[in-house]
């Protein structure tokens, strides 16, 4: 996507701006010669240039109101990560990724009131599939403390922007994976830890069913969705991003083939509490974004991996 001239000059703020996909999306915008202003609670680790950054919670209501201030576009993607830890902990789940909402579209509506806000939301909302794959009008059946969160704030998004005649942007993420993603934690994901585990040497060891189907992007696709969700063009609508189903086996064996090793791929039983928030085979219909604003995965899981592995290796990300 040639993002130079959507972006050029103008004022953007991204929440979660020292995370997997915050860091990636405010490098590109800031190379697309926009303004940026990165918001996050952590420090990156790296700061490319060209971003103004502002460490503080998205409940800091001065500091915050500042980093707002006539901004054109808010890239909401600060949050609390981790669909179990979220069930052992809600009300900080609940602080994060509800009351932090609130308190940014305070702001918005404060110090941006023409902002259009662009919200990383979760395919894991949806629950249980009813039918493969499942687009956006699917039955939402959270199954857990932070699926019902993300819901909630979507809902949020939604009502803040009709409040303010605007249009706004919702992209239902899948399994985001690349360059820069965390190997371990909450945040890692399946994907961060597949990878941190076979870097490291050790053997993938894949929860429950290795036969589940599931999609991943990688990460620059997805920052490519923001960019196009977020264009001044771009009509209101929430989408999924998504890619061709891959059972997590063969998710695995890939990231080996990227290593240029041999699988070494065991499985083992889900731990206590994860039954009740798996969801079965599951993979997006993105048909809708295809047809409404042009995206469509650009990487291969194959070029894909090689390139994270590549990055890693060379401590590039």
């Amino acid at each position: 996507m040639d993002d130079f001239p959507a972006w050029n000059e103008r004022r953007v703020l991204v929440t979660g701006a020292a995370g997997f996909i915050g860091r990636r999306l405010a490098t590109r915008l800031a190379a697309a010669a926009a303004r940026v202003t990165g918001f996050d609670r952590l420090r990156p680790s790296a700061q490319a240039a060209g971003i103004e950054f502002r460490q503080a919670d998205l409940r800091d209501t001065e500091t915050l109101g500042d980093a707002v201030a006539e901004a054109e576009v808010v890239f909401h993607l600060a949050a609390a990560n981790g669909h179990r830890a979220s069930m052992d902990e809600p009300r900080a789940d609940f602080a994060d990724n509800v009351m932090g909402t609130v308190s940014l579209l305070a702001a918005v509506a404060r110090r941006a009131p023409r902002a259009r806000v662009v919200f990383a939301s979760t395919r894991q909302l949806y629950g249980p599939a009813e039918s493969l794959p499942a687009g956006e009008g699917h039955t939402v059946a959270p199954p857990d403390v932070h699926a019902t969160h993300k819901e909630t704030a979507e809902h949020l998004v939604r009502h803040s922007a009709e409040q303010r005649g605007l249009p706004f942007s919702i992209l239902r993420l899948t399994n985001t994976y690349g360059p820069g993603q965390p190997t371990a934690g909450p945040a890692a994901g399946l994907t961060g830890r597949f990878l941190g585990d076979a870097l490291a040497g050790r053997e993938i060891t894949i929860l429950g069913d290795p036969g589940l189907l599931r999609d991943f992007n990688y990460v620059d696709d997805v920052v490519d969705g923001f960019l196009r969700a977020g264009g001044r063009e771009a009509r209101a609508g929430t989408w999924n991003l998504g890619a061709a189903p891959v059972r997590l086996a063969d998710f695995a064996a890939a990231v080996f083939r990227a290593l240029g090793e041999e699988p070494r791929v065991r499985t083992a039983p889900l731990p206590p509490g994860f039954e009740a928030i798996a969801i079965g085979d599951f993979h997006s219909d993105w048909s809708a974004i295809r047809r409404d604003l042009g995206w469509e995965p650009a990487w291969t899981l194959e070029s894909g991996l090689a390139e994270t592995v590549r990055a890693m290796r060379s401590g590039t990300s």
